[in-house]
């Protein structure tokens, strides 16, 4: 929601504006808007504190004390009286999916849903769609592969309820998909149709026939073929992505994933003018589907600058180093504690990975790996040394999202050759697909090691962080509560997923500032509260480090500024 601010002026600030000097003096240094009686947190290099902060043309011209801030007040100035809450710079979120991610109307959303019987009811709802395409595609996700036993939901009740209609389903963690039989008709999929490279399609056990779930590269047998969104639909979708980002404080993104058509609304609302986010577009021509791509890759990311506008930047490239743990699709440097499966399946050979890493890294691009389990860690961190022995010291700004399980022998190459960590902090308790996914998949004492945010930390990383929403929830502060606490941040009770990985507030504040602004090369631009810099601003109703840790997550954001603008209040 996008609304004007007029909050009421009370009579302290009052006082200061009449102290402020004349009309005629002010006039030179009149700022757009002040904001006065705050607690500014600024993030910048002593991390410093304010109560005031001035903006003239989208820029901070001013960062102290009420009195100095009311020195910039003129006849048109539009003054906050912030009352004691918390300013910060706007959040960054380093892996998300917000551009592409959000459900329409349309679409069946199962997000959230806490049992296979809340997932069903929610499934009759859907049966009352319109569909998309002359078959009218049933599209959506967000199931929960926890809710069923080796995250393998069946096509048996998606038959009974769709038996005419194809049904297209994406899990919540985005590596898997749950189809019925006549989607799988439709395209063509059946007992005779065999497993792609790096992807599986489950299939029941005595006749062979496909199950209903097909995982990694194997729901683009499906995907490929679904009727294709309009541009208007994509746009609104963006637009949607927008102002839900805006809702919880967050302004810059990195987006990964990003093919030739996805990446095309962005653009449409950037020549519009209307766009209202920071963006890095992490590209990749098989878009944010797990997968393998081939040569043409190159040909693709040379194509880049016809992309670039203003506030989207286009200097990123996606690379997949395995699937998920819970699927058993997650290479790993022991073998799984499920003898059902084995060591999990790299996406790439060693030798592949180290020369994509050394092209892309010369072409002057971010690689930003996905990588799961500690071997594909490993491998992808093997291909940045090999990278960094050939081209030297680039300042492209690497990282690696996710980092599940990181073998200890690993953490302190991050810093060594200054790749960043985005974790997923909210991932970091343990949360039901931790109990009842990875602890039979791992073990407990695996488990109990994984997202090591504090040792990678300790060993010289940078933390950054990311929420991978739609895979889960986009909030910052879940995630910043999460990765102080170790523990459930909605109950704040059950147990600790290892209290030596804890980190502290400030930490978790720089990985979604000034470390997320470093990681899109913005770090001078934003990120931090500092005269010059971008005026990307938000207030929350209270002040994160006068709350117990458990209580992170009860702040709300009450005003998110972009460019000096209100855009969500």
């Amino acid at each position: 929601m996008r609304r004007h601010l007029n909050m009421s002026i009370g009579p302290a600030l009052l006082g200061l504006i009449a102290c402020s000097p004349p009309t005629d003096h002010v006039a030179e240094t009149a700022a757009d808007r002040v904001f006065l009686n705050g607690q500014v947190y600024t993030v910048d290099e002593n991390r410093s504190w304010a109560e005031a902060i001035a903006i003239k043309e989208g820029k901070i011209v001013y960062v102290g004390d009420n009195a100095g801030a009311s020195r910039r007040i003129g006849d048109t100035t539009q003054v906050t009286d912030l009352r004691r809450q918390m300013m910060l710079p706007g959040f960054h979120d380093s892996h998300i999916h917000i551009m592409i991610g959000v459900m329409a109307d349309q679409e069946c959303s199962l997000l959230r849903l806490e049992t296979p019987e809340d997932v069903a009811e929610r499934l009759k709802e859907c049966t009352s769609l319109a569909g998309l395409g002359g078959d009218g595609w049933i599209l959506g996700g967000g199931w929960g592969e926890w809710l069923w036993p080796d995250a393998n939901p069946q096509k048996g009740l998606l038959d009974l309820l769709f038996p005419d209609r194809p049904v297209y389903l994406e899990s919540s963690f985005g590596h898997a998909a749950w189809v019925n039989s006549k989607a799988m008709e439709t395209v063509g999929l059946d007992a005779g149709t065999e497993s792609p490279p790096a992807g599986v399609i489950e299939r029941d056990a005595e006749t062979g026939e496909p199950s209903g779930t097909l995982r990694d590269a194997a729901m683009l047998l499906v995907k490929n073929k679904l009727p294709p969104m309009t541009l208007q639909q994509r746009t609104d979708r963006v637009r949607a992505g927008m102002a839900l980002a805006h809702s919880v404080g967050i302004t810059a993104v990195i987006e990964p994933g990003l093919d030739g058509e996805l990446i095309r609304p962005i653009v449409a609302l950037a020549d519009a003018g209307e766009l209202d986010m920071r963006v890095r577009a992490s590209l990749s021509p098989i878009n944010w589907q797990p997968g393998v791509f081939d040569e043409s890759v190159f040909e693709f990311l040379d194509e880049r600058e016809q992309w670039r506008r203003e506030n989207l930047d286009v200097d990123s490239v996606k690379i997949y180093m395995d699937g998920v743990i819970e699927y058993g699709t997650s290479p790993l440097l022991e073998p799984y504690a499920d003898e059902h499966y084995g060591s999990g399946d790299f996406f790439y050979t060693q030798d592949e990975v180290d020369r994509y890493m050394r092209r892309f890294d010369a072409m002057g691009l971010q690689v930003h790996v996905h990588a799961i389990g500690d071997a594909a860690i490993r491998r992808a961190l093997d291909g940045f040394g090999a990278m960094r022995e050939a081209n030297g010291m680039s300042d492209n700004r690497h990282q690696i999202v996710h980092l599940q399980l990181i073998h200890e022998d690993d953490r302190p190459r991050f810093g060594e050759l200054d790749i960043a960590a985005v974790f997923q902090p909210l991932w970091a308790y343990p949360d039901p697909a931790a109990l009842e996914l990875d602890v039979p998949m791992l073990g407990r004492e695996r488990t109990w090691q994984m997202y090591p945010i504090a040792s990678v930390q300790k060993a010289g990383g940078r933390i950054v962080g990311g929420s991978d929403y739609f895979v889960t929830d986009l909030n910052p502060l879940h995630a910043i509560e999460v990765a102080v606490t170790r523990q459930d941040p909605y109950t704040n009770d059950g147990p600790v997923l290892n209290e030596d990985e804890r980190v502290d507030l400030r930490t978790m504040i720089d990985a979604y500032t000034i470390n997320g602004a470093y990681q899109m090369g913005l770090e001078h631009e934003q990120g931090s509260i500092e005269v010059g810099k971008r005026a990307d601003l938000i207030v929350l109703d209270r002040n994160l480090f006068e709350l117990s840790a458990s209580e992170i997550n009860e702040a709300k954001v009450t005003m998110t500024v972009f460019d000096g603008r209100t855009v969500y209040e």
